[in-house]
């Protein structure tokens, strides 16, 4: 985790999508949560005519803001400064490289809210309190793609306590398409 960044996110996204495509499967849909699912709408904007359909859970979008933000200004310069800070959520405990923030930078939400055409659906829990439900709205009715928000007014971050509803929500949106 160390050396996480957006940019290795999409190399290695851009690599099973070229393993994808060797064996037949030019076209994918893609299924991301989190950071996952920010990563997975930068891959879609990238590549409009490789990506049938995105699927994210709670995208983290602005996860620049929203990591210097939790820090707060006094560990954020010294997260800065020492290149290295140590971050601990209910999920993970790992250590993070300024180098995510310098490039989380290079890719802002307006860029991709510019660049997005990707048929999208976007779950999002309002009592989410990692990604901002507000910002993931904004994105929704920004986006020049064709995007669908469903909003869990009781939902968290994971949502895992309704993962049937997601899933019948996602075949929905994909048959819909004719892609299920």
């Amino acid at each position: 985790m160390r050396g996480l960044t957006l940019t290795r996110n999409l190399a290695n996204i851009a690599r099973i999508h070229q393993l994808l495509g060797e064996r037949g499967w030019p076209r994918i849909c893609l299924l991301g949560s989190s950071m996952g699912g920010g990563s997975a709408l930068w891959y879609c904007a990238l590549h409009p005519d490789a990506v049938l359909a995105g699927l994210h859970l709670a995208p983290a979008l602005d996860l620049d803001a929203g990591l210097l933000a939790w820090a707060g200004p006094e560990r954020a310069r010294r997260w800065q400064e020492t290149g290295t800070l140590a971050f601990r959520n209910e999920l993970v405990a790992c250590d993070l490289g300024w180098e995510l923030i310098e490039d989380l930078r290079r890719h802002p939400t307006s860029a991709l809210v510019e660049r997005y055409r990707t048929p999208a659906l976007l779950l999002q829990g309002q009592r989410d309190a990692t990604v901002p439900w507000r910002g993931v709205a904004d994105f929704a009715a920004r986006a020049a793609g064709p995007v669908e928000l469903h909003l869990f007014a009781d939902g968290d971050h994971r949502l895992l306590d309704r993962k049937q509803r997601l899933w019948d929500l996602m075949i929905d949106f994909l048959r819909a398409r004719g892609l299920a």
